[in-house]
């Protein structure tokens, strides 16, 4: 019997976990996290604490407590988050206003909390967020619905502390990313060469102010999205060759300093595939628009 409820525990991590790990909200993750935790383990309530790295504390995300807004505890053996995170280890209290410091002199249960929410506090469990062995943060569940967190709690929750530790590292990465790409984007939108991305097939996804500015000299829409490049720039048909030369050779990017002189970088799915295409002309005119000067030495793969 013991084993089913473990597989059945672990059928139910994999289902949220398969939501989880493609959540890039921060914020959204975090509070999905907190209520996934509290309906696996059959609890009342939980708190999803995260490492503060710059004033080395844990400092909460998301609680599920009426009153409470914030909790913040020191990282060390005061508190019960603070010592799973110092030490570590999970934690089975099945009686949170007992006596705790046979498990550590100077660990407390703050009541004050519970006075606030006006829930009392019975028992807890948590479990230390770790990612290849650095600290993420700490799950802290309290009030099993029914009687007291046993070893298959202690189980089902440091399997899911692993899911959420991976959840937040890549929800972590992708804002990151994103971040990236805003910076970058906003210094392409300001530069003064036309910027073009396209996809692998002659499509155009975006184009910066200065390709805007182009097209509205020769009086056209700048409502481009998912048009044929060859349609919105035919002044720049010269350049599809150029172009599916870079793609059909899988190269990183291809550099002319020729009239006009141009840059193409590539993008690339996780499958290594080419999918988006950049094209940079620079100091374009209206005399100027030919073939492009075939690269050489500059070409990269």
């Amino acid at each position: 019997m013991e084993l089913k409820r473990r597989l059945e525990s672990l059928e139910k991590i994999i289902v949220m976990g398969e939501k989880l790990l493609t959540t890039f909200d921060i914020e959204e993750l975090l509070d999905a996290l907190v209520d996934n935790v509290s309906l696996l383990m059959s609890a009342q309530g939980a708190t999803l604490y995260l490492v503060d790295p710059f004033d080395q504390r844990l400092v909460s995300q998301s609680i599920k407590s009426k009153g409470v807004k914030e909790i913040s505890v020191a990282l060390d053996h005061s508190s019960i988050a603070g010592y799973t995170a110092v030490t570590r280890k999970s934690l089975n209290i099945k009686d949170a206003y007992a006596d705790l410091s046979e498990i550590h002199p100077d660990l407390r249960f703050n009541r004050s909390y519970d006075e606030i929410s006006g829930v009392k506090t019975r028992n807890i469990i948590s479990h230390p967020l770790l990612v290849h062995n650095e600290l993420i943060g700490v799950f802290q569940v309290i009030n099993k619905v029914s009687g007291d967190f046993n070893d298959d709690d202690q189980v089902m929750l440091r399997n899911f502390s692993l899911i959420a530790a991976i959840a937040i590292m890549n929800a972590r990465l992708m804002e990151q990313v994103m971040e990236a790409q805003a910076s970058s984007f906003n210094v392409i939108e300001n530069t003064s060469d036309m910027v073009i991305v396209q996809n692998r097939n002659g499509l155009v996804l975006q184009i910066n102010r200065s390709a805007s500015d182009f097209l509205r000299q020769r009086g056209r829409s700048i409502d481009v999205s998912g048009k044929p490049f060859t349609e919105v720039f035919p002044e720049l048909i010269n350049f599809t060759s150029e172009i599916k030369r870079v793609i059909d050779g899988r190269l990183d990017k291809s550099v002319s300093n020729g009239v006009p002189a141009y840059v193409i970088l590539t993008e690339r799915s996780l499958s290594q595939n080419i999918e988006k295409v950049t094209l940079i002309v620079k100091n374009i005119g209206t005399d100027n628009v030919d073939a492009p000067v075939p690269p050489t030495d500059k070409t990269h793969d």
